[in-house]
């Protein structure tokens, strides 16, 4: 799966230039709300860094920077940025350190941004949220065939809207996250959870969305 489907275009990021000064860039924050922002080239075209609200404040009250001072002098993360082409695996552990991800396409231009709500929505996406009806926590021994074997139980009654596993580190113990679909009545809830547990898996938990 390629993130250049879910990010934010360059169109609707708020930006500052290289050329502007610190005060001009506290301005742009100011009134954009956000605590941090890309730096671009003055034809905005090409990533520069980020500037950091925070970063600006101090540097003036210690007076290590004048508010006329190149917005430059405080820029970080120059070389933080992802490809569009790039995978949602690949960069899930990069947007953890940082406000957002800013992506750049196959020139190497800026073409928008991957916030940590475009990674939750492709999450709850994924997990069926707004499609899905209820969620089971099923555990079993690891096994092999096990997910299998769950998978065969539950769609004697009702599809799988998504599934995710859990504690993949384990070798003697995995939990299973099931999504069902929205079409699923309470009866034949009961009634595959008595199979599940007739096929020796445990359901600790179940949760209606």
């Amino acid at each position: 799966m390629q993130i250049k489907y879910n990010i934010i275009p360059k169109h609707k990021v708020t930006v500052c230039r290289e050329s502007n000064t610190l005060a001009e860039s506290l301005a742009i924050l100011e009134q954009s709300g956000y605590r941090c922002v890309p730096i671009l080239s003055d034809d905005e075209k090409v990533f520069k860094g980020n500037i950091y609200a925070q970063v600006v404040y101090r540097a003036l009250w210690k007076n290590d920077a004048a508010e006329s001072d190149n917005i430059m002098k405080l820029a970080e993360d120059s070389d933080v940025s992802i490809e569009e082409t790039a995978s949602f695996f690949r960069i899930f552990s990069s947007i953890k350190k940082y406000p957002y991800l800013p992506v750049q396409d196959e020139d190497g231009l800026f073409s928008g941004i991957l916030t940590h709500a475009n990674v939750m929505a492709i999450l709850e996406d994924s997990w069926g949220v707004a499609q899905g009806n209820y969620t089971l926590t099923v555990s079993t021994h690891e096994y092999q065939g096990a997910l299998s074997s769950i998978m065969t139980s539950i769609k004697r009654f009702t599809p799988i809207h998504s599934m995710m596993t859990l504690d993949n580190d384990s070798t003697f113990f995995r939990r299973v996250i099931i999504t069902l679909p929205k079409e699923i009545q309470a009866e034949t809830l009961k009634k595959m959870i008595a199979q599940l547990e007739g096929d020796g898996f445990r359901v600790f938990d179940v949760e209606k969305i």
